[in-house]
């Protein structure tokens, strides 16, 4: 195998429990959007439907998966959907959220009786009912009795860079929370909210990136969580440089005469981004080693240090267990998220710890 994802599902086992402890009396949706955050959305739901109760995702489609792999967990739909799919959500009892004045018209014109969150825009500056139409929300939602209104949340934009933004947000969400006393389900809280703001935890708390370990100790408020992927691939070709030469497209790199370099069968076809070109670095035979030279679609290649025995089908780390995907964000100039997410299809997912 070239290359591949390894997902310790142990690790997401324990991630999830010190989410349910932070949580308190509040539930844990665990946000498994995108693949599951390019993790593989059916086996990591496999292990998460075994310990909450709510699953949050980006798309109807993200949601029938959910509803494909199991029949009883409530499913909650983040961003808006069409209107012509509100009937197939409500077919699989699929929760979505309520953003618009013209979405409550679609449903009543229709009789469709859906299970709904009423999203409302307390800053982000994207989805949701402004602030100000909360009064004619509460008098348009009394003209007939279809819709069931069992949440209302809103988003947060800058948990993890603005204490003082989010407090204002949190703030609004106060006032909106104060408008719809008689509502089972209100949540605002994303990773790096549930880290710090315990007083808005209310009923429900919503954690993504935390969930896979995606987020350095020092960076997560005193909460340690272990990370679920690492990403890795086999040296596939090692030579010593007889003389100076440039190695790789574009000649970014010049080697050196003796010089050990090994080739590696991943590239950014796999996700490992270019900008990691002759700045980013792998982990061989308990090693960081140096990439040089411009990442490739396939391959890239590795200075290797001349007292270190490396040969071909050696195992090379590049995010996991010894160097942070924290760390390669940055270097990226880039997120985590974005890292993750950005592992192609390409690269298989291979589990361990399944029971």
């Amino acid at each position: 195998m070239r290359s591949w994802a390894e997902i310790n599902l142990d690790n997401l086992r324990y991630n999830i429990n010190t989410l349910k402890s932070l949580a308190g009396k509040s539930e844990v949706m665990p946000v498994i959007k995108a693949n599951a955050y390019g993790h593989g959305l059916e086996k990591i739901l496999e292990v998460i439907v075994e310990n909450v109760n709510w699953i949050g995702v980006a798309t109807l489609e993200e949601a029938e998966m959910v509803r494909n792999i199991s029949k009883s967990v409530n499913v909650l739909v983040l961003g808006p959907i069409e209107n012509e799919d509100m009937g197939r959500a409500v077919s699989q009892n699929i929760a979505f959220p309520l953003t618009s004045m013209d979405e409550i018209n679609y449903l009543y014109e229709n009789n469709i009786k859906p299970r709904v969150h009423i999203k409302v825009d307390t800053g982000m500056g994207r989805v949701g009912f402004d602030m100000s139409d909360l009064d004619k929300l509460k008098e348009k939602l009394k003209e007939k009795d279809l819709i069931n209104v069992e949440g209302i949340f809103s988003h947060l934009s800058s948990a993890d860079t603005s204490r003082e933004y989010t407090e204002w947000q949190l703030e609004n969400f106060k006032e909106v929370v104060k408008k719809f006393p008689d509502v089972k389900y209100k949540h605002i809280l994303n990773s790096f909210g549930s880290m710090q703001f315990d007083e808005a935890k209310y009923d429900i708390i919503r954690p993504g990136i935390i969930l896979y370990g995606g987020i350095k100790e020092k960076n997560s408020f005193s909460y340690r969580f272990k990370p679920v992927m690492s990403l890795k691939a086999r040296v596939s070709f090692i030579k010593t440089l007889e003389n100076n030469m440039y190695i790789s497209y574009n000649r970014k790199y010049e080697g050196q005469a003796g010089e050990k370099i090994a080739t590696v069968s991943i590239g950014y076809a796999d996700g490992v981004r270019r900008d990691l070109s002759n700045k980013g670095e792998v982990f061989i035979n308990n090693r960081k080693c140096k990439i040089i030279g411009t990442v490739c679609m396939d391959q890239l290649s590795v200075s290797i240090p001349e007292d270190l025995d490396v040969k071909v089908g050696d195992t090379v780390e590049f995010f996991g267990e010894n160097i942070h995907v924290e760390d390669v964000a940055e270097k990226c100039n880039t997120i985590p998220y974005e890292i993750l997410c950005g592992i192609s299809l390409r690269v298989p997912r291979i589990y361990k710890g399944e029971k």
